[in-house]
């Protein structure tokens, strides 16, 4: 890992990070941010030429966007319909866009696995580096909430503990070592029931691993608040040039671990 961003690091003008006006006005709020973290991430457009791969993680998809394409479904009485926002709903829209602003036609893929998404993504990056496919790959995580989402969660009873949770990451991965080289995965599992802290302490490889357990209490109830926490991890690993351990059960779900290690 290179790099890593989120939308909470964005501090370039959005206008410099998509240059062009007619495209940025067509994207909704959550494709607009996480193209602008994904450019910011890199360190500039151009930079999306020189990508092998562009690997997006979304448990949600773009929920305004669908959610206004079927309210105008509906108040139109099923005619003169807009296509723009069913267009902009599919849940690959934010990768193909990262890729339109440079016309890169790599590998561009996005998973959908509530919330293994981002791991899956994960995964599949480290297979692409380990079987030589690409050497320099975008991976990204993004979700966003709406009013009408909230309030049927709500309702389930799934914010009573802890609060929401929405936002955007992205990293650039390497297959060679450079020296903003920060941290790399050597181990991703799924395991097939939750694990107790002790136990998920068992796929640490050093006795001061540091283990970044309770995912959602720290960034919200989210499928991908999992990459937040890799963000996390990674940010530990250049300060105290530990290794980390991420946990995440979301819901019940079956459990993913990911170890990271700094590259000394």
């Amino acid at each position: 890992m290179d790099k890593i961003k989120t939308n909470r690091d964005i501090t370039t003008d959005i206008k410099l990070l998509i240059p062009d006006a007619a495209l940025r006005r067509r994207m909704s709020h959550i494709v607009k941010t996480a193209v602008a973290t994904a450019v910011e991430c890199l360190d500039g457009v151009d930079t999306i030429s020189s990508l092998d791969a562009i690997i997006t993680a979304t448990g949600w998809g773009c929920l305004e966007d669908s959610e206004r394409f079927l309210r105008n479904f509906i108040v139109n009485n099923e005619k003169l319909l807009n296509p723009t926002p069913f267009i902009q709903s599919t849940f690959n829209t934010v990768g193909s866009q990262i890729a339109l602003l440079k016309h890169n036609h790599c590998y561009n893929v996005t998973f959908v696995n509530r919330s293994h998404s981002f791991e899956d993504a994960l995964l599949d990056a480290m297979m692409h580096i380990a079987d030589g496919a690409s050497n320099r790959i975008l991976l990204g995580a993004f979700d966003e909430q709406t009013p009408s989402q909230h309030r049927i969660m709500e309702r389930m009873g799934l914010f009573r503990n802890i609060q929401d949770g929405a936002g955007v990451v992205f990293t650039l991965i390497t297959a060679q070592k450079s020296e903003r080289s920060i941290a790399r995965v050597t181990a991703i599992d799924f395991p097939n029931h939750g694990l107790t802290e002790s136990e998920c302490m068992k796929y640490a490889s050093s006795d001061n691993a540091i283990l970044l357990y309770n995912v959602f209490s720290r960034y919200g109830l989210f499928p991908i608040a999992s990459a937040f926490c890799f963000a996390e991890a990674i940010d530990l690993i250049r300060q105290c040039k530990q290794e980390v351990i991420v946990y995440n059960e979301y819901l019940g779900a079956t459990p993913t671990i990911v170890r990271l290690q700094c590259i000394g």
